[in-house]
């Protein structure tokens, strides 16, 4: 993992394939410096601060978590942050909350479809025991968009998505933190995307003015690139 910076004041870390650990997005500010997203694990939030740490940067204290999706929220009790979510993304975390992580649990939890086999692998990787998985719901929870007024704007709103109901993206300086929205879904051994829905997303990325996105599993684009390829797989759907 390496944090790498794309503005004055934003910073990602790269994602990793094996583990499912997705981007984690970093904003500086001189009173509340925001992490994007949790990360999967105590131990990815400790590679998070490491990074951070030898740049300079002091640790977040707010936590802006895009989805409710296990690698992006199950940091969130390490990171020891304020934590901002959708109400949609807050509900499913008391709900994960609630989770038991036996190995009866977690079969039963891919029988009913309630996880897929996609998250159990991973989750396993990053977890050689996962009784020690501990979820936290958000600290505050809004509907449709909330406004930052940190050194600079920060937008996060709720969007269309292709992934999740609960998606939720944000904005600052040209630059679009999407999570996961813009991903298809695990089927089976398979990746999938609803057409109406992908449709839908690329409709509302057109209207956000931004000029590089940070995506979750994959490395930034310009905008121009990524309403491009989204538009190529909706061309095959």
């Amino acid at each position: 993992m390496e944090l790498k910076q794309l503005t004055k004041n934003i910073y990602y870390t790269t994602h990793e394939e094996r583990r499912d650990r997705p981007c984690l997005g970093y904003i500086k500010d001189s009173r509340y410096p925001l992490m994007v997203d949790a990360g999967n694990s105590p131990a990815h939030v400790e590679e998070y601060r490491a990074l951070l740490a030898a740049e300079g940067l002091p640790r977040p204290k707010l936590l802006c978590a895009t989805h409710s999706h296990w690698d992006h929220t199950y940091g969130i009790e390490a990171a020891d942050c304020f934590c901002l979510a959708s109400q949609k993304t807050n509900q499913l975390l008391k709900t994960m909350a609630s989770w038991g992580w036996t190995e009866e649990e977690m079969k039963k939890r891919l029988e009913t479809g309630e996880e897929s086999l996609f998250c159990d692998t991973h989750i396993r990787e990053e977890y050689p025991r996962p009784m020690e998985i501990r979820v936290r719901p958000a600290d505050l929870t809004f509907q449709g968009e909330i406004t930052l007024e940190l050194d600079i704007p920060i937008r996060f709103f709720e969007l269309v998505s292709p992934h999740a109901q609960d998606c939720a993206v944000l904005l600052a300086e040209g630059v679009l933190f999407l999570g996961d929205a813009y991903c298809s879904v695990p089927v089976g051994e398979d990746w999938v995307y609803d057409k109406k829905l992908l449709a839908a997303h690329i409709a509302a990325l057109e209207e956000i003015p931004f000029s590089l996105c940070v995506k979750g599993h994959h490395p930034p684009q310009t905008k121009a690139e990524l309403l491009a390829e989204l538009r190529r797989e909706l061309s095959l759907l």
